[in-house]
């Protein structure tokens, strides 16, 4: 399934703009994975940001999160240097080098930031946010 990637705007909210593209009640339902974390701000589950950096470095087949957690990550940074998300239909055993060289094949959403300055989201059609609602 290819993804629809979108190009954001960093002036902007982050999480604001993820719920422009992705269909918020939808990815609560998908299994998601920390791939790649540099960011200045809050740790989650009383981990600091160091500690939780450091799981997600060490963690082979990627931190698994929330969608909420995630969520509150980004809303709770005051910067995000990368972070790179991946969400899938079912839990996976995948590194991020395999992800990234199949481009992202079998991922539902994938979120990417980089340098603190390409803020890209891509997701599949069916769950790209509707603003009508339907």
């Amino acid at each position: 399934m290819p993804l629809e990637w979108n190009d954001l705007d960093l002036q902007e909210n982050y999480v604001e703009q993820l719920f422009k593209v992705v269909d918020r009640h939808r990815a609560n339902a998908l299994v998601w994975y920390l791939r790649d974390l540099e960011i200045v701000g809050n740790g989650l589950r009383g981990l600091s940001v160091p500690d939780l950096e450091s799981q997600v470095d060490n963690s082979p087949h990627g931190f698994s999160i929330t969608w909420e957690e995630l969520v509150q990550l980004m809303e709770d940074a005051a910067d995000i240097h990368d972070l790179i998300a991946t969400a899938h239909s079912f839990e996976v055993a995948v590194d991020l080098p395999s992800l990234e060289t199949s481009g992202y094949s079998g991922c539902a959403v994938v979120i990417e930031i980089f340098d603190s300055g390409t803020y890209k989201v891509g997701a599949a059609a069916e769950l790209i946010h509707d603003p009508s609602g339907t």
